[in-house]
């Protein structure tokens, strides 16, 4: 896919994702979470991966990423699943409150900007706390309310701008919504879970639905 004004993030010849048959286990367990999953998205793509609750979406989301073993040839810009170099390149917006721990709002950016190798991490971090819509950079995670938290989580992956944006049952914002479509128009391809697709199908074009954690 070509995107739409603005220069390709992702200048190799590549598949941004490319996974054939993904299959996510938990604790060895002999039911998957997810299973025969196959994604291909080109720089600029969208995707919204939607699914009742417990479908197997965030396992989807973490198998792709390898913050869980995973079964299948997986591969995230260029390298097999839950490479570091990789996840570098990797916008990853959790679901959730706990994912800030103790940490403020900025503390967390902070060391997000440092991974991602942000020339300016301070402007990064303020950068990205002022398009996600959270104005308080001392905000604590352990304090946060559902909202601030979303927020945040949007922060955490649109910081640097990164050539993979992944978010786990965001909220509609309207800050959200603009996130997806400036990352796709930069070049940066996006991946979106959520129970209620109507809320992202537009901003994102494809659409995979799961049922106990298959492709339905």
């Amino acid at each position: 896919m070509t995107p739409q004004g603005g220069a390709t993030v992702v200048t190799e010849a590549r598949q941004a994702v490319a996974a054939e048959g993904l299959e996510v286990r938990y604790h060895g367990g002999p039911q998957p979470a997810v299973t025969g999953v196959s994604i291909a998205l080109a720089p600029g793509d969208g995707l919204l991966v939607t699914g009742d609750e417990s479908s197997g979406k965030t396992s989807l989301l973490r198998g792709l990423l390898g913050l869980t073993p995973a079964g299948g040839d997986v591969r995230v810009l260029g390298a097999p699943a839950g490479d570091p170099a990789a996840l570098r390149r990797v916008g990853y917006g959790p679901q959730g409150r706990e994912f800030a721990g103790a940490l403020t709002a900025g503390e967390l950016l902070g060391v997000i900007a440092r991974l991602r190798g942000a020339a300016r991490p301070r402007e990064a971090v303020a950068d990205a706390l002022g398009r996600a819509g959270l104005g308080g950079a001392r905000l604590r995670g352990t304090g946060l309310g559902p909202e601030e938290a979303r927020r945040l989580s949007l922060a955490a992956a649109i910081l640097g701008d990164p050539e993979l944006l992944v978010l786990d049952d965001p909220w509609e914002f309207p800050d959200t919504v603009a996130e997806i479509a400036r990352a796709r128009a930069r070049g940066a391809a996006v991946i979106v879970t959520t129970r209620e697709p109507a809320a992202f199908s537009e901003a994102l074009g494809r659409t995979l639905t799961l049922v106990d954690g298959k492709p339905a």
